[in-house]
């Protein structure tokens, strides 16, 4: 093939065309006032245009505006002096496609010497998957330097590769001293075993999460940590070592071992509280039923006695049997606690109802009545009878008229079934709904009502003992509603009862 004494025939020369399309990158070539002369398809490609488009138009329109006054003044300086510049030599450099987009590119320059002058050959390639990969890098290294945790790399021999910052903190050592020794040396002598383990499983392919060790310290001392390790694969996915992630637990061990003593301890003293309560209410109980005795003797032998020496004689054995009462309650108070398991079997809450309000003794002109929704709800037997027990019978003590109405109602919530005992009596002042549910609280003097004042503490702490609420609240101009919240029993499809999740 004849070579053409003229640029124009060189650029034409069918050999050459096929060259310029065949190359891989984009290509494109300009005179000396910065005018694209040739592009290929590549270029074609990479940029959006179409070769028309590009044939005749300066360099700036496929540089970003913001880049374009620099741009002239670099091609003026390099057409001072054109050489050879290598792709990925110089600044970092962007390109501008049709649609305004912009992307990161590397550019290798060639001066072409022609009968017409100097012409620049550029070869362009767009490294945004390179930046990123970069980006991604760089964010992983700082990420690593920063961490608060210890971060190290060995290979699968055990030897250390790489040590961040955190792990310098972490065990004294400076990354210079330990890189390229055996991980071993980290490890108590009675661990050992330790590393074998876990490099037979990384070996395999297997993640090591949380695992709770020791590691020695520079200065020899230990601190407990707690491992995950994972392997490193190489780009043919081979193992090739180990990353390994280790969290100083010494706090968080000390907060566990005290709070463990702390559990023994406070269970001890439970125990001893309850055989000290139990062991009180059955010796004090003791010799309470002898002081009754002698003074039912008494009563029964001495006819004569005069009728006040008598009414007093009763107000003592009145006095003994409230004792007896706040025995119980005590007892009953302290044995609820978070070992007891409450029973579970179900009852529909109208029976309930019925059954409390005979327990209660309601006396004539009072009246008791369930809620009509009731009939469908399964609730707990016991201790919610024990709840519904004292509500009832704490709103016909505390009643101050002859007759009255207490209501039994149940309103289901989200997840709760909510208990409302309403009555008519004179109300609870506002000073005082939250002190009445404290241990031996009343309203009225101990001589005006029955009971030992621990009717409501016993509600509270059953209910709160479900996880459930309680509470009192006015019921209009006169009157009380105490309520509470209880757990219901779901009915499965085969008519079986759970608990209520």
């Amino acid at each position: 093939m004849p070579r053409s004494s003229s640029f124009d025939g060189f650029r034409h020369s069918d050999w050459f065309e096929l060259i310029v399309e065949g190359v891989p990158v984009a290509l494109l070539m300009a005179d000396q006032q910065q005018r694209i002369s040739l592009v290929n398809r590549n270029t074609e490609a990479l940029f959006g245009y179409s070769r028309s488009e590009l044939i005749g138009e300066r360099l700036e329109a496929l540089v970003p505006e913001r880049f374009r006054e620099q741009h002239v003044a670099r091609v003026s300086a390099y057409l001072e002096a054109p050489t050879q510049r290598r792709m990925g030599a110089g600044r970092e450099l962007f390109g501008r496609r049709k649609d305004a987009t912009e992307m990161p590119i590397e550019i290798g320059l060639n001066p072409i010497r022609t009968a017409e002058g100097v012409f620049t050959l550029a070869s362009i390639i767009d490294i945004t998957e390179r930046k990123r990969a970069e980006n991604v890098e760089a964010q992983m290294a700082a990420l690593v330097e920063s961490a608060d945790d210890a971060i190290v790399a060995k290979s699968l021999d055990g030897i250390i590769r790489s040590w961040n910052p955190g792990a310098e903190r972490l065990l004294g050592y400076c990354a210079k001293e330990i890189i390229g020794q055996p991980v071993t040396r980290l490890l108590p002598d009675d661990r050992l075993d330790e590393e074998v383990m876990i490099l037979g499983r990384i070996g395999r392919g297997e993640r090591v999460e949380q695992f709770e060790t020791v590691r020695r310290k520079s200065d020899g001392s230990m601190v407990e940590v707690s491992l995950t390790i994972s392997p490193i694969l190489d780009a043919n996915g081979a193992i090739i070592g180990a990353s390994k992630i280790m969290r100083d637990i010494t706090t968080r061990k000390r907060s566990e071992r005290e709070l463990r003593r702390s559990n023994a301890d406070l269970a001890q003293t439970n125990s001893e509280l309850d055989n000290f309560v139990y062991t009180a209410s059955h010796d004090l109980r003791s010799p309470l039923t002898g002081i009754g005795s002698i003074v039912e003797w008494i009563l029964e032998d001495d006819r004569a006695l005069a009728s006040e020496s008598r009414e007093r004689l009763a107000m003592i054995l009145g006095r003994i049997e409230r004792m007896k009462q706040l025995l119980t309650d005590i007892r009953d108070y302290a044995r609820i606690d978070g070992k007891t398991t409450p029973s579970a079997a179900p009852v529909s809450a109208a029976t309930l109802v019925e059954n409390v309000v005979v327990i209660a003794h309601v006396p004539p002109g009072f009246s008791v009545r369930g809620d009509r929704s009731l009939e469908a709800v399964l609730v707990q037997r016991v201790p919610l009878e024990q709840v519904l027990l004292n509500l009832v019978s704490n709103a016909i003590k505390h009643h101050d008229r002859l007759a009255g109405t207490v209501t039994v109602s149940v309103q289901p919530t989200d997840r709760w079934l909510r208990f409302s005992v309403i009555d008519d009596g004179p109300g609870i002042p506002e000073e005082y709904r939250e002190s009445i549910f404290e241990m031996f609280k009343t309203l009225k003097p101990r001589d005006e009502v029955e009971g030992s004042g621990m009717g409501l503490a016993l509600v509270r702490k059953i209910v709160g003992r479900m996880g459930g609420r309680c509470g009192v609240d006015p019921a209009g101009e006169r009157g009380s509603v105490f309520w509470f919240e209880w757990p219901p029993i779901a009915r499965s499809s085969r008519g079986e009862t759970n608990e209520f999740d």
